[in-house]
Order: structure tokens, then C-alpha cells, then sequence
């Protein structure tokens, strides 16, 4: 971490003494010799870092005041470059007199003088730590670790050539599926019984339940499934409103306008004549269950289970006494052996192991206690060293000296996967620290904040986007991060981070001061907020615990994140508004219009809670207005109104919160010079007016996502490295700004109509790195067909388009859209059948028609097209009556989902020549097509039977 820091303050003053030159003289000689002595530093602690992790105390106090000199460093040079700019800021009129440029060149002095006092405050210590590196014998510590993992300098493998345990290689649990799945298929019960896999964390709870949830037998027998996260940190309304979607298909606008005993009522009552399974997975706590419980109804007679995954035995027990817990038990040696191998061998074979190395593996193995966790992690670590003695053996070292207390032993074994990642990538690990517990990640999040946070270096040709990529890629490879779900393209869309190592990630940044969590059940006492460069807030509650502070205390702080973890932004409204307002008691239990917003401005931040015509101010901490060297800020769930005295946070990089406000952005906004990130979120229908003035500022913007207008026409010079432009709509600025944005790679484009249309045509044929588009037509207006044929469609992957076609032109498939992976087509309205011209695109692996994407009423696959198609998708095709499949067309299928296709009455002729299919999901259809279906007794069962995941919900009459 230490090695992380520095090398982000050295770059730091590199930057400072070329873009300061001239405003620098007088100090500039101090601040190349700062440099200097932090780039001595630096060297060092590529070897010294290795030393610390195998428990030397006088290095790693050493290292510990490095990284507390570095960041008092970072400080003086964040702070100059702010004092700079308002002294700047301020001196417009400073040649209009005499006086005013001499107030200007004192203040300017001043500043100076300022920085050199300082400057030699750090210096002095950094002189006097490398002093201490003799004094203390720690020079010829680091001379020994010349061989550690530590000291890579790169990644020594990239991730797209090494292979990772997946959830189908996890062994040691095939019996215990067959059990499980025994038991909930038992028909003999006269109530709905609840089976619990009890275990400690790690085991592989999660896992077995999920090979169960997926078993073809459990898809076929119950109606309806669902799978439910709890967690210590769970919310009654999620938990009902997840079992509702997937359940019922119910969509947030629908459980928006019910309340929580509706929401209850209506999943109750869909379930109480439906066999169902819901799996409930990591809960804590009884009274969570009883909670739950309230939906599922109990005295079923058709054969409904609940399966439940908890660490604690009690729980089980208080879920169902009548049905003993499923112990998970530890995995035995050989089992422990052969995972290991499936991560540390490229072949993922225990029989491939050298047998020179075999003994040594064992040894490592066996420290692990037959916990899979800890075995994966070290397979990762394993799988990273050349496979000989002498670095296997470096490794076993390593673990044993980590275990040599006896103490809690799986903890440090998932340590050492950490200690052992490049010193660059550390930071990224750590960063998983500020997120609650079984939260989904939002994966393109993260990297953009890794960014922001200077962690991540362009390298060669490559972006800094796509090495923060390469690094997340690299955390899942070494099992420290648990990929959920991935796009199209391949890339990670959410991921997760397993319990235990988020405690390991949030002992081992608060033990460096990399960051700070609050939530309302902490209990540390006085919590030093000085000394933490991040703050965590989880809960509405966690205000209140910084509102303890003075804004002296937030300083150094460089990043802000808050998560709703307790209730949702409008709940939160009215549990303030009671907290302080006895009136509130009368009157809050009729329904009243709730409404909240608030301001960030130069005074204190203010909350407005309005329920009918009373309003009550509510005052918050002056946390955001006094982070003058804030980075990053990442409140989506709370509703804000930006105020002009956001422009004074010149060093955010990142900033993503939601808006409330119909007035355009504060113009203020272009003086974030430095801003790489700008996600504003607002409610649905609510577009922000964005002026082009703005985006002529904003030079270094490469990521704009939000519902916005653009105003007038951006400069030639506008947004040269913008990557992302999501969602705007179209207007006048197509004809002179969107062709100058050469550096696009996704675009988002709503409001098309027949006006623009030739000028956003020749636009995108100038987008040559465009790799995802998504446009949205006007309504009653078409999506003109020139948009299609753009010369330089061939370079894009993904396309979505919504809105009317006239005709799919013939000529996309021949030289346009030939290397497009994913297309979507909604509301096409086309007649001719789509199939036929879509087929011919070689590449694509899926395929999307939504809302009358098609017309007619008869779709045909024609003989081998659609040669690499995974995925197929039929929603709401309200015409359609009959679907053809010929020989050897779709070869490659592996999930279909038809939805809602209500003339659709039988699956299509010649689909069991469909031998690769693994997922079929059939919702909301014709009973005389579910009927077909039925097991053993349907007459298209013999097609679908030999699927592994089936999914026919209930019938549409």
C-alpha cells in the first residue's frame, strides 16, 4: 500500500513542476528534491514490502510513517493547486489597477512562502525515514526478499490466459446435491417445509445451493423459484419486493405504487395454490426469517419448499424444527487436493501435478482445513508462481509462517493473497472495503473510481479503462472477487466480494488509514476521521456520526460513497421528518405526498421533507462543502440539488449522485477541469439541460452519463476524450458536436426523429471506435434506415435499436454489421420477417425482438444461420402464430426465453434439432402452449426434456 501511495505522490509533484512551472519559481528546486527523495523511497519499498507481510516490525513501522509522510505530501500539493486556483479565480480584474496586481502578487507570495515552509516540514521527514533505514538495520532486510511475488513490477500473467476455477469445477458436493435435492422433491409432506444448509463462511453454502436451485429436476417439479439475499444487513421491503419480480414479473413501478402489507398480501396470495421454491441465502438473524416467513404460506399441501443458507444452527432451527439442518461439513484431504489442483494446475487436473511438487502442494493444502475458500485463494497464488520446488517451496514458507501462532487460520491464509499482489493493485482490492456486505457491485463503477483515485496508469496503446479491466479480471482470477454477471462483450457488468475477505479488505485499510466505514451499529468510540483519506457511509444513520465532527475533520478526505443500506431515499425522508417533528405523529399515518430534496451549498446542506403542506427543513454535516480535496463522490440514492459552490471542488474526478432540480446545472460545473466522470440521475421523464459552454470546460470528461439536452452546438474542440455519452437527446448540437467525439466508444442517443436523421447518419459513420449504440426514436417518428448503413457500423458490438423500421436493408449483413455480437430490436414494427436478414450475421451470439419488434405472423431460421447465436430472445410478439427452424440453424443455442408471444401456441417445428440448449424460460404464454410442455405427458416434452434448466411459469388464458 505504502509502495502505492508514493508512487502516486511522485507523480503528482512531476505534474505539479510541469504545469506550475512558471507560477513554481522560488520553490521549484524543494519540490525536484521532494521528488528525488520520494523516488529513493520508492525503490526501496519494492523490496522492503515483502519483509513487512512476514511480521518484521521495525520495517514495517518504517513503512508506515513512509505512507504517513506521502500522504501529508499529497495534502500540501492537492492544497496548493486549490489555493492557486482561487487566488486565480478571483484576480480577474487584477491588471485593472495598481493595486489589485499588487494584491495579486502578494497573495501569490504568500502562497509560496506557505508551500516552501511546508515543503521542508516534509521534507525533513522524509530525510530523517531515510536516515532511519540504516539507524534501524532495515536496509539489509529488504536485500533478501529479492524473489517474492511482491516485487513484480507487472502482472506475470494476463488474465485472458489464465484459468480460473469455475462453479461447475467446485467439488466434493455431488452427494450432497442428490441428498437436497431428495428432500425437496419429497411430496409426502403436509406442510411447506423449510431445509437449512448450515455452515461457517467459506464452506460453500452459496455454491451447493445453487447447483441444487439449478438441478433440471428442481426446475421441473416447482411452478415458480425465487433467490433471495439476505445478509446481516437486509431490508424487509427488498426481500419482498425481489421474491414479487421474480416470482410475478412485478417491475418497480408497479411495487412503487403498493405498500408493504399490499406487497405481502399480493406475493401470499400468488403462492398460496402455486409449488414453489425460494431460496433464502445467508441469513443471520431469527428475526429475519420471521420476516420472510409472512409471504410464504405455510400450511401447503402441494409440496413447497424453502431453502435456507445460514451460519448459524439456531436460525435453522427456528426456521423449521421438524426438518434437521443439512451440516455442510469441512472437505475431506483428496477433495481438498483435487480443488486445489483445479485452480494452481493450467490443466486443472490433479493428475497432472508434478510430482516433485505434489508433496509440497499437500503441505500448503493441508493448512487450509479443508475450508474451499481458503483453498481456492491459494490455489490462485499457486497458479501465479512457476511451477518449481523452489517457488512452491518459498510459498508453503509463507503460509506456515503466517499460521506459526495457531491462530485463526483461514483468515491469514485469505490474507496472503492480498500480500502477495502487486503492490498496484492493492489499493484496488482495498477499495471493495467501502461496500456493505452481499451488495451487487456495479463493476464499471469501481474501475471509473480506481481512476479517479489515480490507482490506474495508461499503459502503451492501451486506456486506462481497459487496464482497470485487466485488473478487476485479475482480483477474480485470483479468487479475492466473485464475478455475477457479465455483458455480451464479455466484461464484468456486477460483481461481489465474498464475506471474509471483505473483512480482510476493511482490517487491512483500516489498519493504513486507507479508509473509514460508519454505519449506525459501529462501536469504536471516537473515530478519527483526520486521519482517513475515504469515508464509507452505510445508512442514513451514519450522518449523524459524522455530524459529531468538526470540518477540520474532513480535510484530507478524497473520496465520499454513500449507500442506502437501511431504507430507501423517501423512507429515509420520513424517518428524519419524525425524529423531529412531534407534529409529524398526528398526522403521518394517512397518505401523504412524501418529498424530499437537497442543497448543496456554500452554507449548511439542507434537507426538505414536505408531507402535504408541511415542510421542516433538516440541517446534515457540512461534509461535502468542506472537502475542498475531495476526488470522488458517489451518492446516487439520496436526491440533491446542485448549488454553484460545486465548482470549487476543483479535484473531482468522479461524481455520480442524483438530482432533483428542473433548472439547468450550475454553470459552476465547468470549472471541474479535472472531472473524468459525470453520472447525474434523475427521476424517469426528468431530462437536466446540459449548455454547450459547460462541456467546452470540461476538457478531460470521458464518461457523461445522464438524461440530458445539450444547449446550443459544442466548440470543434468539445469533449475530445469522452468514451461514453449516455443518454442525451438528439438535437441541433448532432450537426457540429457528435462527429467531433472521435473518441466514443458507447452512445446512447433518445428522441430520434426524421429532422436529424441525416445528421446523426454522417456523424456516426465519423464514430470510428464506436463499439455500443443505443438509439430510441421519437414517438410516431421512425428510426430513418440511412442510420443503418453508416459506413463504419462494422466496427460496433452491441446495438440496440427502439423505435419503428421501415426494412432491415440487405446490405448491413454483407459489410456493416458483420462483427456485431448483441442486437436488441424493440417496437421495430418490421413486417418482413427479421430472421431471414439477421441470420446472415456470422458473429452475432444475441439476438433480442421485443414489443412488436416483428409484425407478421410466421418466422423462419433458415439452414445453418445464426452459426455462433447463444442467446435468443421473444418478447411480446404479439402477431406471431408460427416459428420454423431448418436444419443446423442456431447450432450453438443455449438460452431461450419466449415471453408473452400470445398467439404463439406451440413451440417451432424442427426445435429439437436443438441439442445444445441449456436454459428455456417460458413465461406468461398461451395454455396451449405450456400445455405441450407438461412433463411426461405434453406433447413437445421429448423436445425440452433433455434441457437442464426449464422454466414454464404459469398459464396466460
Amino acid at each position: 500500500m505504502a509502495q502505492s501511495i508514493v508512487s502516486i505522490v511522485v507523480r503528482k509533484l512531476g505534474e505539479l513542476l510541469i504545469n506550475e512551472v512558471n507560477f513554481l519559481q522560488g520553490v521549484d528546486g524543494e519540490l525536484r528534491s521532494l521528488r528525488d527523495e520520494f523516488r529513493w523511497i520508492q525503490a526501496f519499498l519494492k523490496d522492503a514490502d515483502a519483509t513487512i507481510q512476514g511480521g518484521n516490525e521495525r520495517a514495517k513501522t518504517w513503512v508506515n510513517q513512509v505512507r504517513e509522510v506521502a500522504y501529508d505530501a499529497e495534502d500540501i500539493i492537492d492544497t496548493f493547486i486549490f489555493k492557486i486556483h482561487r487566488q486565480r479565480g478571483g484576480s480577474h480584474g487584477c491588471f485593472s489597477s495598481l493595486m489589485t496586481t499588487y494584491a495579486c502578487h502578494h497573495s501569490r507570495l504568500t502562497i509560496l512562502h506557505d508551500l516552501g515552509n511546508k515543503i521542508d516540514e516534509v521534507k525533513r521527514k522524509t530525510e530523517e525515514i531515510s536516515a532511519n533505514r540504516s539507524k534501524y538495520g532495515i536496509d539489509s532486510i529488504g536485500a533478501t526478499s529479492s524473489g517474492s511475488l511482491i516485487n513484480e513490477a507487472r502482472l506475470p500473467l494476463s488474465w485472458k490466459q489464465t484459468p480460473i476455477v469455475e462453479e461447475a469445477d467446485v467439488i466434493g458436493f455431488d452427494e450432497d446435491v442428490k441428498t437436497l435435492v431428495q428432500l425437496l422433491l419429497a411430496e409426502d409432506e403436509d406442510r411447506r417445509a423449510v431445509i437449512s444448509i448450515v455452515g461457517m463462511g467459506g464452506l460453500g453454502k452459496t455454491t451447493l445451493a445453487n447447483k441444487v436451485f439449478s438441478n433440471p429436476r428442481i426446475k421441473q417439479h416447482f411452478v415458480v423459484h425465487a433467490w433471495v439475499y439476505v445478509s446481516q444487513s437486509y431490508r424487509d421491503r427488498e426481500l419482498v419486493e425481489s421474491i414479487a419480480n421474480q416470482l410475478m414479473g412485478v417491475g418497480k413501478v408497479g411495487m412503487n405504487e403498493s405498500t408493504d402489507e399490499e406487497l405481502k398480501k399480493m406475493v401470499y396470495e400468488y403462492l398460496k395454490e402455486r409449488r414453489y421454491l425460494v431460496v433464502i441465502d445467508d441469513i443471520w438473524t431469527r428475526g429475519a426469517w420471521d420476516n420472510i416467513k409472512e409471504v410464504l404460506p405455510a400450511e401447503m399441501l402441494n409440496g413447497s419448499k424453502v431453502l435456507l443458507t445460514t451460519r448459524n444452527r439456531e436460525v435453522a432451527l427456528h426456521a423449521d424444527r421438524q426438518s434437521p439442518p443439512f451440516d455442510l461439513k469441512l472437505l475431506g484431504e483428496e477433495e481438498s487436493w483435487e480443488l486445489f489442483c483445479k485452480k494452481a494446475i493450467p490443466t486443472k487436473c490433479s493428475k497432472h501435478c508434478p510430482p516433485k511438487l505434489e508433496t509440497i502442494g499437500r503441505q500448503m493444502v493441508e493448512k487450509c482445513g479443508g475450508l474451499p475458500l481458503a483453498i481456492v485463494v491459494l490455489g490462485g497464488l499457486a497458479m501465479r508462481k512457476e511451477q518449481s520446488e523452489e517457488e512452491w517451496r518459498k510459498l508453503l514458507k509463507s503460509v506456515s509462517w503466517q499460521l506459526r501462532e495457531g491462530e485463526d487460520q483461514i483468515s491469514k491464509i485469505l490474507a496472503l493473497s492480498y500480500h502477495h499482489l502487486p503492490y498496484y493493485m492493492k489499493p484496488c482490492f482495498l477499495y471493495f472495503a467501502m461496500f456493505p456486505e452481499d451488495y451487487s457491485i456495479t463493476a464499471q463503477n469501481v474501475r471509473l473510481m480506481w481512476i479517479a483515485e489515480g490507482f490506474i496508469e495508461a499503459r502503451g496503446e492501451e486506456t486506462m479503462e481497459e487496464v482497470a479491466e485487466e485488473y478487476l479480471e485479475e482480483l477474480v482470477h485470483r479468487s479475492l472477487i466473485q464475478v455475477a454477471e457479465r455483458n455480451a462483450l464479455g466484461v464484468i457488468t456486477y460483481c461481489r466480494i465474498h464475506d471474509l475477505l471483505l473483512d480482510l479488505a476493511i482490517s487491512e485499510a483500516k489498519g493504513t488509514n486507507f479508509l473509514l466505514v460508519t454505519k449506525a451499529s459501529n462501536n469504536e468510540g471516537n473515530i478519527n476521521l483526520q486521519e482517513a483519506r475515504r469515508l464509507a457511509l452505510h445508512g442514513h444513520k451514519s450522518w449523524d456520526i459524522t455530524s459529531q465532527y468538526s470540518t477540520d475533520s474532513f480535510l484530507s478526505l478524497r473520496t465520499v460513497m454513500y449507500f442506502d443500506t437501511d431504507r430507501t431515499s423517501y423512507n429515509l425522508a420520513e424517518d428524519w421528518f419524525q425524529r423531529v417533528s412531534t407534529i409529524c405523529c398526528s398526522v403521518w399515518g394517512k397518505k401523504k405526498e412524501v418529498h424530499m430534496c437537497g442543497s448543496w451549498g456554500r452554507g449548511s446542506p439542507l434537507f426538505l421533507c414536505r408531507i402535504g403542506e408541511l415542510q421542516i427543513t433538516l440541517k446534515i454535516p457540512q461534509i461535502l462543502i468542506s472537502m475542498k480535496l475531495l476526488r470522488v463522490v458517489d451518492i446516487p440514492k439520496v436526491p440533491i440539488i446542485l448549488h454553484e459552490a460545486i465548482g470549487e471542488l476543483i479535484h473531482l474526478k468522479y461524481l455520480n449522485v442524483r438530482v432533483e432540480q428542473l433548472k439547468p446545472l450550475p454553470s459552476s460545473i465547468g470549472e471541474l477541469t479535472n472531472l473524468q466522470t459525470l453520472k447525474i440521475q434523475t427521476s424517469f421523464s426528468l431530462f437536466i439541460e446540459l449548455p454547450s459552454e459547460i462541456l467546452k470546460l470540461l476538457t478531460n470528461l470521458r464518461h457523461l452519463t445522464c438524461r440530458c439536452s445539450i444547449k446550443g452546438q459544442p466548440s470543434v474542440e468539445s469533449l475530445p476524450n469522452l468514451q461514453t455519452l449516455i443518454i442525451v437527446k438528439e438535437s441541433k448540437w448532432l450537426y457540429k458536436g457528435l462527429d467531433r467525439m472521435t473518441n466514443l466508444r458507447k452512445l446512447s442517443v433518445v428522441d430520434v426523429s426524421n429532422y436529424y436523421g441525416k445528421a446523426l447518419s454522417d456523424s456516426l459513420g465519423k464514430l470510428n471506435n464506436l463499439l455500443e449504440l443505443e438509439l430510441k426514436a421519437k414517438s410516431d417518428h421512425e428510426i430513418p434506415t440511412s442510420i443503418l448503413t453508416a459506413s463504419n457500423h462494422k466496427h460496433l458490438r452491441v446495438f440496440l435499436l427502439d423505435g419503428q423500421l421501415e426494412r432491415l436493408p440487405e446490405v448491413i449483413t454483407q459489410c456493416l454489421l458483420t462483427n456485431l455480437i448483441c442486437l436488441e430490436l424493440v417496437n421495430s414494427k418490421l413486417k418482413e420477417d427479421p430472421l431471414v436478414t439477421l441470420g446472415k450475421l456470422d458473429n452475432l451470439q444475441v439476438l433480442h425482438l421485443k414489443n412488436n419488434a416483428f409484425v407478421g405472423k410466421e418466422m423462419v431460421c433458415l439452414e445453418k444461420v445464426f452459426p455462433h447465436l447463444k442467446e435468443l430472445v421473444l418478447f411480446r410478439l404479439e402477431s406471431l402464430e408460427e416459428w420454423k427452424i431448418e436444419d443446423e440453424a442456431m447450432p450453438r443455442l443455449r438460452k431461450l426465453v419466449i415471453h408473452e408471444c400470445s398467439k404463439l401456441v406451440m413451440l417451432p417445428h424442427g426445435f429439437g434439432r436443438i441439442t445444445s440448449l441449456q436454459e428455456l424460460d417460458v413465461r406468461f404464454m398461451p395454455i396451449e402452449f405450456t400445455q405441450r410442455l407438461k412433463e411426461n405427458g405434453g406433447e413437445d416434452w421429448d423436445q425440452i426434456r433433455h434441457v437442464p434448466s426449464l422454466c414454464v411459469n404459469e398459464l396466460r388464458h
